[in-house]
Order: structure tokens, then C-alpha cells, then sequence
């Protein structure tokens, strides 16, 4: 028998799982069955049942493990999306809501509301199947936004922190210097510090992906 070796398409990798385990699920944490080349490693594949002790997926998890971890994830993003969402809606609509200071706090509502949309779906869907299907080009852009929003999400809330202790520090002389445009300029240097942090990662400089069997996505060399 030949054995598959190198990076394979996603489509190619499904075929073979479905030709393998029949009307079972792969298991890659051994116990017999057919074998094949994962990371240049040879490691048997053997087949189990939905009931079996392993997941369906590469990741190792139960079945029960990655139902328990899809809702209590699923709740708590749509949790973080309708949240901020809500208030960037209270603050872009409501009059006595839209001062200087909640601008800072709109920033980082649209931080967190891309986070919890765009990023969480994924990350969470490669951490419960042990592998990424999305494809290389998303796996650099995934990548790129998680550290931009991250990024911009701790920054707002270092601007926040700072205009909260300036707010008491220095009423008045701070009061009298935080226009609109200063405000807006703080808030645009916060999220292009944050873009100019998410680009090398773009330009290449990164992790190199392992190559296998099993498509990956990793920001950075595990130290483990």
C-alpha cells in the first residue's frame, strides 16, 4: 500500500476519511485500522462509531464534548454580537447618549462585535475538528482581523482607562481640550496602531504551517 504524503486539498482529505471509515468515523488516536502519513509521521487511522470512545474529528474530542462546547460557544457570541450591537445602535441613535465619552466606548463595542462575528465561528470550528477547512487564504486574513480586533479591543479599553482618570485627574483643563476632533483623532490612532500590528503577518512574517495530512492554521509556534 501507498501512502498519501505532503499537503492534500480538503475535498481529497473527506474523500478519503469517508472511504476509510465506512459508516464509522476516523480516529487518529489509534487502535488498529487503516494506517497513514500525518505531519511525515506514520499513524494508524482505525475506524469507531459515533458511540465510539474518541470524537469524529481529529481534535480527540467526545461527541459530547464538542455538542457541550458548540452551544455554550454559540450562546455566548450571539451573546457578544447582540450586546455591542445594541449599544452601538443606542449610541448612534439615542441623543443623550452621544458625547465624547461613549465614542470611546462605540470603538470598542465595534471591536468586540467583529470579534464575536467573525473571528470566535472559526477559531471555534477549528479547535472542535482539529484542523482547518477554510483554506489558506482565509486561515492569513482570520489571522490578520484576530490580531487587529484583539488589538484594537485592549487599546480602546487603554483609552477608556485614560479618559476616565484624565475626566477626574483634570476636570476642567481635560474637559476644555476634549473636543470632538481630538477625540475622533484618538480613536483613529488606536485602530491604525492596531492595522499596523495585523500587517506583517500579511507581508509573511508568521509561523511556518506544518505540513500533513491535516490542513492548519497557526499564528504562532506552539511552545508545546
Amino acid at each position: 500500500m501507498e501512502y498519501p504524503v505532503g499537503n492534500i486539498t480538503n475535498e481529497d482529505f473527506l474523500a478519503m476519511i469517508g472511504n476509510a471509515s465506512g459508516i464509522g468515523q476516523p480516529n487518529l488516536t489509534g487502535g488498529g485500522g487503516n494506517d497513514t502519513y500525518i505531519n511525515g509521521t506514520l499513524s494508524p487511522i482505525s475506524t469507531t462509531t459515533a458511540t465510539g470512545i474518541h470524537g469524529i474529528y481529529p481534535s480527540g474530542y467526545t461527541i459530547a464534548h464538542i455538542v457541550f462546547a458548540s452551544i455554550v460557544v454559540t450562546i455566548l457570541m450571539v451573546i457578544i454580537v447582540v450586546g455591542n450591537m445594541l449599544v452601538i445602535i443606542a449610541i448612534a441613535t439615542e441623543k443623550s447618549l452621544k458625547n465624547i465619552q461613549n465614542w470611546f466606548i462605540a470603538s470598542l463595542a465595534v471591536a468586540d462585535f467583529f470579534l464575536g462575528l467573525v473571528i470566535m465561528p472559526f477559531s471555534l470550528a477549528n479547535e472542535l475538528m482539529g484542523y482547518w477547512i477554510f483554506g489558506a487564504w482565509w486561515c492569513d486574513i482570520h489571522s490578520a482581523m484576530d490580531v487587529l480586533l484583539c488589538t484594537a479591543s485592549i487599546m480602546n479599553l487603554c483609552l477608556i482607562s485614560l479618559d476616565r482618570y484624565w475626566s477626574i485627574t483634570k476636570a476642567v483643563e481635560y474637559l476644555k481640550t476634549r473636543t470632538p476632533a481630538r477625540a475622533a483623532i484618538m480613536i483613529t490612532a488606536v485602530w491604525i496602531m492596531s492595522g499596523l500590528i495585523c500587517i506583517p503577518p500579511l507581508l509573511g512574517w508568521k509561523a511556518k504551517q506544518p505540513e500533513g495530512l491535516l490542513p492548519q492554521c497557526q499564528f504562532a509556534e506552539k511552545l508545546v
